[in-house]
């Protein structure tokens, strides 16, 4: 089996660290790249005698303030259910690629890829770097679909060569794209062999009589990107449901801070947007922040940063326009389907409660336990907003979001302890 390619990365950055550079690429964390840098602690710092916070990074735990805080938490995948997604063989496209990139191993067999989004071609072209074949990628969206947003591609030359790339990698390694498809269920006897299929219409309902079986032993599928507002939402920052920004966002002003003072958002976390406006919201929010701290920032680079931003906002809102979700994928979720699988809450059970304690998603979480377990409902907490919207006849935004419990992260209690 071929290795995964060392070069299949993003495009290389260089970020400075107490004065030195440090190697990173585009997509990768900030963790993931100080630790491959040799950073294994974040330093206790002090102020005037005083620690600055609480903090735990890599085993120690420290006290950390700041007047100025730049939250750049990312996202996560939005994962839908649908009949037989707890088979072993079912995953995101996200973990087939953690696999080749951490492990450089490819998922095994008969790889077919389904949901909607580029993010399905770039694992895609992961994979196939890795010596690995999909047979298959079926995406929700017609390409009809898109004609309406072509105008809005003028002068994004850069993006347009990037998906030319794509599409040129996956004709050359005869992977063939399915338009107008979802995923209506998993089947097997106790792991993935098969996945059904049906074509839908622009709302993402099935039409009957168009079911197909396609052989496989790994699926991944996918829907794009939850901001990950965990962090803002401790920090008290006020929120708001933007269904073309992936869902819960943190409010914000134009230089990127929230609405607690002090507080700054960049990337992902302020709205799905993509990487290149993560990096253009983190040099905005890096310099309303030094101003705030009251260094010297020149306004022709406030003003630079601001105009970049726009420029790869509005890409990203034609990316979100263009594969914005369509609510009939949600419709093959039965009532039998494991909606919580932390908990093994079924659908049911989450309508039922949402029947019987109304408009309140932290009600539902009270009475079914979704929600509770080591996602910590990152990957159940929008299907149960939608299913209890949906029991309801009411928007998301009047349900409110799961609450939010510290800490973010699992960590060791010999680690609270300090030992």
């Amino acid at each position: 089996m071929k290795r995964a390619d060392p070069i299949d990365r993003g495009e290389p950055v260089t970020l400075t660290v107490n004065g030195q550079p440090v190697r990173a690429y585009l997509g990768q964390s900030v963790a993931a790249a100080l630790l491959a840098a040799g950073h294994r602690t974040l330093r206790h710092t002090r102020h005037a005698g005083k620690p600055r916070g609480l903090f735990c990074a890599m085993g120690a735990c420290g006290v950390l303030r700041a007047r100025a805080i730049i939250v750049a938490s990312g996202a996560y995948e939005r994962v839908i259910a649908f009949p037989g997604w707890d088979l072993p063989g079912v995953m995101t496209p996200g973990g087939a690629q953690t696999l080749v990139r951490n492990q450089q191993v490819p998922p095994p067999g008969r790889i077919v890829f389904a949901g909607s989004g580029p993010f399905l071609l770039a694992v895609a072209k992961t994979l196939i770097g890795a010596g690995a074949r999909p047979s298959a990628i079926y995406e929700a969206r017609r390409p009809l679909e898109w004609l309406r947003h072509a105008p809005r591609l003028w002068g994004h030359w850069d993006r347009i060569g990037e998906a030319l790339h794509y599409r040129r990698l996956l004709r050359e390694a005869a992977v063939p794209v399915r338009f107008g498809c979802i995923v209506v269920r998993a089947e097997g006897s106790g792991v993935l062999e098969r996945v059904v299929l049906m074509r839908c219409d622009g709302d993402g309902r099935v039409l009957p009589g168009t079911e197909e079986v396609e052989r496989a032993d790994t699926l991944c599928v996918g829907y794009g990107f939850v901001p990950s507002v965990e962090l803002t939402r401790l920090l008290g920052c006020a929120h708001r449901y933007g269904a073309r920004r992936g869902g819960w966002v943190p409010e914000h002003g134009e230089d990127m801070e929230a609405s607690v003072a002090g507080v700054f958002v960049a990337g992902e976390v302020a709205g799905i947007g993509g990487a290149y406006a993560a990096l253009a919201e983190g040099r905005l929010a890096g310099l309303a922040a030094a101003r705030r701290l009251g260094l010297r920032v020149a306004d022709a680079d406030l003003a630079a940063a601001r105009g970049e931003r726009a420029i790869r906002r509005r890409f990203g809102e034609l990316v979100n326009d263009a594969f914005a979700l369509k609510p009939g994928v949600y419709d093959p979720i039965a009532s039998d389907t494991v909606v919580c699988r932390c908990e093994e809450v079924t659908a049911g059970e989450v309508r039922e409660a949402a029947a019987g304690w109304g408009p309140d998603v932290n009600f539902v979480k009270g009475v079914t336990r979704c929600g509770m377990g080591y996602c910590q409902g990152r990957i159940c907490g929008g299907m149960v907003e939608e299913l209890t919207a949906r029991t309801l006849g009411c928007g998301r935004e009047a349900l409110g979001a799961f609450r939010v419990r510290p800490p973010l992260k699992p960590i060791a209690m010999s680690t609270l302890a300090g030992e």
